[in-house]
């Protein structure tokens, strides 16, 4: 018997047209070696869609993918992501449980005691239980599992599977951990496999009481560190488990996204018209056409501003040459006429306060609104309206409008004035 354990689809979340098609492309590529190598079941632990409702565009194309995998026999087991999570069961998920093409693991009951129950789910032709929990945003799922009844769960005999989305911090990688995650510990113990979702890299562990806990990472994602991460050689696919009362092997399924060109320039101790320099005659020297061309621009220049460093012309050229994508990275160029100031203090708000408060002195403005102590209650003020997450069914061309005049208002500029 085998299943297919696929995660961090994020379907939707490409704007570019380009780079639509590739993720569309892999996803149905990775569902068709599904159908093909006739697996039993397969398994998706979250963010399979990058919000809870995408685009029609994503919702047809995803429908009618399922659709296949449904009238070829093959059950698909989902739990929702920290992306693709809705507390009221308003998503895209929900309408394709409703129909039947995927099932829903999660059975949660919450008890008297406080804790929280979860029921296991058994798939018919293979007779392996099924239980998960979903992932929530900004790491709240940790409050869950610190409530789980993991004494039932570990009590159940036979062949068991968990699904989980979120970082688990015993899971080391050469990338380190982003964002939240929890210890291991948390996780119930002896299941026969755990299927893991979050984490956008291949990870395959064994640990003493959890055997087989498997991060497949994202088949394409295409955030910048995915896409910087894919031209430096970077696998990407899904994993494919053969297994009878135990696991008999767990195999990297590799699929093909696109073509990479990446080019890394050092500014550190340079002037801008060096690297700018550098850029030039590193893009003469490849073939962009048909690739995604990542521009990687880090280090603090000797003088002049970060914005000298102009890759605007380059981009133009590289996309004259046929480029799918240009990719530019100078967040982590800096220049030395302006450096953050570390500051410390008690909370959140207190470091936020005093790091304003110790940076702000750098700026030359001559609206005294926009320095010292003003400056400072400006400047929270504007973290804090940006900071503003999308609401539950808005899309993001409401949300971006919205965000952007009450940033306006912050600033007591008027919206037509800003056109």
């Amino acid at each position: 018997m085998k299943f297919a354990h696929l995660s961090d689809i994020h379907l939707g979340f490409q704007k570019h047209e380009a780079l639509q098609k590739v993720e569309q492309q892999v996803f149905e590529k990775a569902l068709d070696e599904c159908i093909s190598r006739k697996v039993d079941f397969i398994l998706i632990p979250g963010d399979m869609f990058h919000v809870n409702i995408p685009e029609m565009r994503v919702q047809k194309y995803a429908f009618a993918k399922f659709r296949e995998v449904y009238d070829a026999g093959i059950p698909v087991y989902v739990v929702y992501g920290s992306h693709d999570f809705s507390p009221v069961s308003n998503s895209v998920i929900d309408l394709l449980a409703e129909v039947g093409y995927i099932i829903k693991v999660t059975k949660a009951t919450s008890n008297e005691d406080g804790t929280i129950s979860l029921g296991f789910l058994v798939d018919e032709g293979t007779g392996a239980k099924i239980a998960g929990l979903s992932g929530l945003k900004v790491g709240k799922d940790r409050e869950w599992y610190e409530k789980l009844d993991r004494n039932g769960l570990e009590a159940e005999s036979g062949f068991k599977i968990f699904l989980f989305h979120g970082g688990i911090s015993d899971m080391k990688t050469d990338s380190g951990m982003d964002g939240d995650h929890m210890p291991l510990s948390l996780l119930p113990k002896g299941f026969s496999y755990y299927a893991g979702g979050h984490m956008h890299k291949w990870n395959h562990q064994e640990f003493s009481d959890y055997a087989h806990v498997v991060y497949p990472g994202t088949p394409f994602a295409g955030y910048h560190a995915d896409l910087e991460e894919n031209a430096k050689g970077q696998k990407r696919g899904f994993v494919l488990v053969d297994f009878d009362e135990k696991v008999n092997s767990v195999d990297f399924i590799e699929l093909e996204n696109t073509q990479y060109e990446i080019i890394e320039v050092d500014a550190n101790n340079r002037k801008a018209d060096s690297v700018n320099s550098e850029l030039v005659e590193k893009t003469k020297g490849i073939d962009p056409n048909e690739k995604v061309v990542i521009i990687k621009v880090a280090g603090e220049l000797t003088s002049g501003k970060t914005a000298d460093v102009d890759v605007s012309g380059i981009r133009d050229s590289l996309n004259e040459s046929g480029s799918l994508v240009v990719n530019i990275s100078k967040n982590q160029l800096k220049s030395k006429e302006y450096s953050i100031t570390e500051a410390k203090g008690a909370n959140k708000e207190e470091v936020e306060t005093n790091v304003f408060a110790e940076n702000i002195g750098q700026l030359r403005f001559e609206k005294p609104d926009l320095v010292g102590e003003q400056g400072v209650k400006l400047a929270k003020k504007l973290l804090r309206e940006l900071g503003q997450g999308q609401l539950v069914n808005e899309k993001k061309n409401e949300y971006i409008p919205r965000v952007r005049d009450n940033v306006l208002a912050i600033l007591g500029v008027d919206k037509d004035d800003s056109q």
